[in-house]
């Protein structure tokens, strides 16, 4: 089966479709535990980790993962089109990064 070409378009959605959640899900436990890692380190006090952070980031590469993939499939991923999805998801990871986590008022 692993060798084989998938040529119906149900098997390339699911060949795609599986890739993502494989990405996301590796993705997640890899920033879930350097979060924790972090946490447990952090000095002159151990701070909570934030799992939100590590779990939106592996969703956020398994959609990557996913819009590549479909863009792939159907002839439509050149090195412009992939510069802008790319560039799309780095820009909102920086604006969701340097929100203030805490309330100004």
């Amino acid at each position: 089966m692993w060798t084989r070409d998938p040529v119906g378009p149900l098997t390339i959605a699911l060949v795609i479709l599986g890739t993502a959640i494989a990405v996301a899900g590796a993705t997640s436990v890899l920033g879930l535990t350097l979060e924790e890692r972090s946490a447990a380190a952090a000095r002159p006090r151990r701070r909570v980790p934030r799992r939100g952070r590590a779990l939106r980031r592996g969703i956020g590469a398994g959609v990557l993962v996913a819009a590549l993939g479909l863009l792939r499939a159907v002839d439509g991923l050149t090195l412009v089109t992939g510069g802008f999805v790319i560039t799309g998801f780095v820009l909102a990871e920086l604006v969701l990064l340097t929100r203030p986590t805490t309330p100004s008022g």
